[in-house]
């Protein structure tokens, strides 16, 4: 009955914080972390200005050369390619490699934190599928009980959706991260199964012909 939802993370296997600054504007820059293993999402968020997180993302360009593109939070833009995010440099099981780019490195002498993600079996996957105008299941290999995706090919919003607020077959409660909009229903299709979900198809948020599109789901 509450009007207040959250959703928290602990620093092991699959999440990690990292913090680093001043930076230095020049490339390359990097920072080490404690994931203990290579980060398959990354955001990162300026703490001493108002800019949008950058976003590194395994499924970004298909899974070819994500290091290469980046999104943004809250911009619903596209994916776009550019060497100052990333220095075309892809992260390791201890330092992700920057470049010149805003908000990761510019301005100077400002000080950021990082927030890593990676898939653990049996506990959370990051992951990417192209679109189709039929139904898809993905596989997770559990249960998921929250879920954040994204269409990065055209202009579209950060869907999030749990099962605690109500996400099954139908009438699904879903919020974006990119916006502060009260949360709406969203016909999902068959929702959350014991090894992954399944969604309707031709649906451009989450599954449309000619479209990839990214997520992360937690048991």
């Amino acid at each position: 009955g509450s009007n207040y939802t959250s959703w928290m993370w602990k620093r092991h296997a699959g999440f990690d914080v990292a913090t680093y600054g001043p930076s230095t504007g020049t490339a390359p820059y990097g920072f080490h972390h404690s994931l203990g293993r290579i980060p398959e999402m990354i955001w990162i968020k300026v703490r001493d200005d108002s800019r949008s997180w950058g976003v590194y993302h395994k499924g970004l360009n298909g899974g070819t050369n994500p290091e290469q593109y980046y999104l943004q939070l809250p911009d619903v833009d596209a994916e776009n390619a550019s060497v100052y995010m990333w220095n075309n440099t892809a992260p390791t099981a201890t330092t992700v490699i920057l470049g010149t780019g805003y908000p990761v490195n510019l301005p100077a002498n400002s000080h950021r934190v990082a927030l890593l993600f990676a898939s653990v079996e049996g506990i959370s996957k990051v992951g990417y599928y192209a679109g189709s105008d039929s139904p898809q299941t993905i596989t997770t290999g559990f249960s998921p009980k929250l879920l954040i995706a994204r269409n990065i090919s055209i202009a579209e919003d950060w869907g999030v959706w749990d099962t605690f607020r109500g996400w099954s077959a139908g009438n699904d409660k879903m919020l974006k991260l990119n916006t502060t909009a009260a949360q709406g229903n969203y016909n999902f299709g068959d929702g959350p199964s014991s090894t992954g979900f399944t969604f309707n198809g031709n649906e451009t948020m989450m599954n449309n012909a000619g479209n990839n599109y990214i997520y992360y789901a937690h048991a």
